[in-house]
């Protein structure tokens, strides 16, 4: 499982540990400031009952909204984490043939799409559950945490979606999955983030052979 297998190779090559834990750091502290915020514009008035029930809506909601939406720049957050594993499998690195405006134009393409899903799982939350979420994480993190891979090779979302969804193996639906499930774990998906992009890498290549 390629999702899980990323998380290894990270803990084997500690040259790799800068180039992960620097965007996780920074996401968890922006996490906490803007709860900090909220809590100290919203919540000083509530209730004790109100207060505990906007504290757990925090905790469960907003990492699911916060990764939906803000996965769209994961792949150019982690694009060195990215390029370097490449490197360590003994392989060449592809030079990106976009410009900056090709990959600007990919980048608000995620964004309006892991937007759309995110409102739908909302949306659908209501009748069928969390089944709703886990699949519209699944989705996002499948497309997302193998971007880097594929927009190195010239590969923007469109095409992405084509290899990757037309005819699905194994490995990619537990990746998604995988990937899905513990991205949608508060902080845990963060700090995990690194590792399914390693583990992106080797789903790119292998679906790309």
């Amino acid at each position: 499982m390629d999702a899980l297998k990323g998380i290894g190779f990270l803990l084997k090559h500690p040259r790799l540990w800068p180039l992960a834990l620097v965007p996780g750091l920074i996401a968890s502290v922006l996490y906490v400031i803007l709860g900090w915020i909220g809590w100290q514009r919203y919540g000083a008035g509530l209730e004790e009952g109100a207060r505990v029930a906007a504290f757990l809506l925090y905790l469960v909601l907003f990492p699911f909204a916060f990764y939906l939406l803000g996965s769209s720049f994961l792949g150019l957050v982690f694009d060195p984490l990215s390029r370097e594993t490449e490197r360590l499998l003994g392989a060449e690195v592809p030079v990106c043939p976009l410009n900056f405006w090709q990959l600007f134009g990919d980048t608000c393409k995620r964004l309006l799409l892991n937007g759309g899903i995110c409102l739908l799982a909302f949306g659908l939350g209501a009748a069928v559950g969390p089944v709703a979420g886990v699949l519209g994480a699944g989705l996002v993190s499948l497309l997302d945490y193998t971007s880097p891979a594929f927009l190195r090779r010239g590969t923007t979302l469109r095409v992405q979606m084509r290899l990757l969804l037309k005819k699905p193996d194994v490995y990619t639906l537990t990746f998604a999955v995988a990937a899905g499930l513990l991205s949608l774990v508060p902080f845990l998906g963060l700090f995990l983030a690194p590792s399914f992009i390693v583990g992106g890498v080797f789903l790119a290549r292998r679906r790309l052979q």
